[in-house]
């Protein structure tokens, strides 16, 4: 019985230490934001936003950082991004990596490259202009872009102001620590 019971704990140290290193992403594709795109896709890039809900359930009490909400907002839009992590650090996936999402809109690499959605991929972090990301925000998306650079070696992985300066400002109250290559 006791080796039963050692082999159960070793079992869940291991299960929870996977859990710990792998980013959890939870699939919530969302059918609209993107168009079709195919395996031959060269990923130039990583985009970081930010966003918020602000008008989810009413405009009047918007249920600031509901992730129902945001995706709402982003359908009314017809925008998405590849990625999305909740307050909670929990990471959805609202378009499968292989199709192109509307998230980067008017904007240019470093290298001149101006349709940049079709060479990269978008994590929106939820946060507002003053409440920055917190702790488990930044340790899956340090998780997330790990994993990402790894599979894509990406040339660049950037804020969303600086492939729109002037027009965009975020992510917003965002400590950087290192998360940016250019």
């Amino acid at each position: 019985m006791r080796f039963f019971a050692l082999l159960v704990f070793l079992f869940l140290t291991l299960a929870v230490t996977a859990q710990v290193r792998d980013t959890l992403i939870v699939t919530k594709h969302v059918p609209f934001g993107f168009k079709s795109g195919d395996s031959t896709r060269v990923m130039k890039a990583l985009i970081l936003h930010s966003t918020f809900n602000a008008s989810f359930p009413t405009i009047q009490e918007p249920d600031t950082f509901s992730v129902d909400g945001v995706i709402n907002q982003f359908k009314q839009y017809g925008v998405a991004a590849h990625y999305l992590i909740g307050r909670d650090g929990v990471v959805y996936e609202l378009v499968d990596p292989i199709n192109i999402a509307f998230h980067a809109g008017k904007s240019k690499l470093p290298d001149g490259t101006t349709d940049v959605n079709s060479c990269s991929l978008g994590i929106e972090i939820m946060c507002t202009y003053t409440i920055g990301p917190n702790d488990a925000q930044y340790a899956s998306l340090r998780k997330l872009i790990d994993r990402l650079d790894a599979q894509y070696k990406f040339n660049y992985i950037l804020a969303h102001y600086d492939i729109a300066p002037g027009r965009k400002t975020d992510p917003w109250q965002f400590v950087d620590n290192g998360y940016f290559r250019k």
